[in-house]
């Protein structure tokens, strides 16, 4: 009985160790096709941020000029 126990183990742990292997080829082959998609991606991301700091500027900016031009017109 203890050899038929040590006999699946290893067979368990063979198995194991060449599905794994066997997912991590196949994970690396997948994370290679989304390189090009992950740079537009990140390309996009920074337009974006750009776009909304010139806006949060643009806002403080009006802001600040139509509190300067009311000051001015209530003397």
């Amino acid at each position: 009985m203890n050899k038929l126990v040590s006999f699946l183990k290893t067979k368990k742990v063979k198995a194991v160790a060449a599905v794994s292997a066997i997912a991590g080829s196949s994970a690396a082959v997948q994370a290679a096709d989304y390189t090009a998609q992950i740079g537009t991606a990140v390309t996009e991301g920074s337009g974006n941020v750009t776009a909304v700091i010139a806006g949060v500027i643009g806002v403080a900016i009006l802001g600040f000029g139509v509190g300067k031009m009311l000051g001015w017109f209530g003397r």
